[in-house]
């Protein structure tokens, strides 16, 4: 009798067990079919200068060039903007966010990595728009693409993969930060965001 109650427990366990990881991957999954968006850029600069400032019309204004000369003599060429980022939830389901960590690449390449410890509760249909900020030095994309090449990306030009936001939610589960495995593509063109800005 005694081995049958024992043997009974073992098997409650491990249902828990099962049951807990099928809802824990599920509840993973669902963070993937939220919908992520780039609603705006706010406060973008270049160098110290808002970015509006380097244009004129439809061509680079003359007079802000001696501040990206200055920082390119520094080797510092900051970029730096808040984004403001919509999710949305479509599923069926109740969606819960606990904190999400973001990345931007610039050619491929990592430029800048946050956190974002928000909360974020969505009910089906629902969206909240959450901001990212970041600087980050940009200097080293000029050495290796020219700088010319570089300002046309920014201000001008429509290819992507220039500048990329990816994200990587989590869940909280028990005690722990559970992440979804490997990063999220928000928006494969940033730069497109900024040359709204401009025009």
């Amino acid at each position: 009798m005694k081995r049958r109650n024992l043997f009974l427990m073992c098997l409650a366990v491990l249902a828990i067990c099962v049951g807990g990881c099928a809802v824990s991957k599920n509840n993973i999954d669902a963070l993937a079919k939220c919908d992520y968006t780039v609603e705006s850029l706010q406060d973008v600069r270049l160098a110290g200068r808002a970015v509006s400032s380097y244009t004129q019309g439809n061509s680079v204004n003359i007079a802000s060039l001696p501040a990206v000369a200055l920082a390119m003599l520094r080797k510092e060429l900051p970029l730096e903007a808040r984004v403001n980022m919509k999710i949305s939830n479509p599923t069926a389901n109740r969606t819960s966010i606990n904190s999400f960590k973001y990345l931007i690449e610039i050619q491929g390449k990592p430029l800048f990595e946050g956190d974002v410890n928000q909360n974020v509760q969505l009910a089906t249909g629902e969206s909240t728009v959450v901001p990212l900020t970041f600087k980050a030095n940009i200097f080293g994309a000029t050495q290796e693409k020219g700088l010319e090449n570089v300002l046309n990306e920014i201000f001008t030009r429509e290819g992507e993969g220039f500048l990329v936001l990816k994200i990587k939610p989590s869940m909280r589960i028990g005690n722990s930060n559970i992440y979804y495995p490997g990063y999220i593509t928000v928006d494969r063109n940033l730069a497109k965001s900024i040359r709204k800005l401009v025009m």
